[in-house]
């Protein structure tokens, strides 16, 4: 088939429609229907950490024990996934060990997405604040394919691109794109935005042309780096004028993009 287009697309938003709820740990209070990166980017200084773990195994740990539980012994696990700040991966265990934020905060946000997503991709993490140096929320997200995805994915496939993914969660929860008939192989996880522009232009130099496909601001610089960046509105996370700069093209429907990549 000859290296010549490939199609790399981000996850959560753009393959998947995502549910997400967040706890507000100082308030005490569930949020639904929010977006990560508004939460992070609220302030400088703020990382989603995510433990790469099945998050019903931390369903099963006592709730009142400290937040820092779920990553005792399972430090290797835990990775930065995407800041408004520089944050390393031992700042954010320090932060974690310091912090009043209970297994419970985390409990109740994966048990809230996962009454409405019972299927296979649903992850758990924290947002931590540097400078607070305290967790300030508890996040869970699950997703289900946007209708017609398979087919779109086929299609790409029939015009001779190979599909690449690149997201910010980990292998555990991007498992099920298998399902849909993606090559694991061809799978980066745990991408920042800066990686994801980094996956996008390692590309360019073993193919003719490469798209970039998103739906959020992790996704600005791939869309800058694409020979065309193609922003996905669908899930209605109310882009950001910045990230609709940076791309070549908006759709409403992601059935749209074969059409477009053509």
């Amino acid at each position: 088939m000859g290296l010549d287009l490939a199609v790399v697309m981000d996850v959560a938003g753009t393959i998947l429609r995502m549910y997400r709820v967040a706890k507000d740990i100082r308030r005490g209070l569930m949020l639904e229907r929010v977006v990560t990166w508004e939460l992070i980017m609220e302030k400088g200084g703020r990382a989603l950490v995510v433990p790469q773990m099945d998050p019903d195994i931390i369903c099963t740990m006592r709730p009142d024990d400290p937040l820092v539980t779920v990553v005792q012994g399972r430090e290797h696990l835990l990775a930065v996934s995407c800041s408004s700040g520089k944050l390393s991966k031992e700042r954010a265990i320090d932060i974690l060990s310091g912090s009043k934020a209970k297994v419970r905060d985390l409990q109740e946000v994966h048990q809230a997405v996962k009454a409405r997503c019972p299927e296979k991709y649903r992850t758990a993490g924290m947002i931590v604040d540097d400078d607070r140096a305290e967790v300030v929320y508890t996040l869970s997200t699950g997703g289900v394919p946007f209708p017609g995805m398979k087919e779109v994915l086929l299609d790409l496939k029939q015009m001779g691109a190979d599909v690449y993914v690149a997201s910010g969660d980990s292998m555990r929860s991007l498992d099920c794109l298998e399902d849909l008939g993606i090559d694991l192989k061809r799978v980066y996880p745990v991408c920042s935005p800066k990686r994801k522009k980094e996956v996008v232009s390692d590309l360019k130099g073993r193919y003719g042309r490469v798209v970039m496909v998103g739906d959020g601001l992790n996704d600005i610089y791939a869309l800058r780096a694409a020979d065309l960046g193609i922003l996905t509105v669908q899930q209605d996370t109310r882009p950001a004028s910045a990230l609709r700069e940076a791309a070549d093209v908006v759709i409403n429907d992601i059935k749209e993009l074969p059409k477009m990549v053509k």
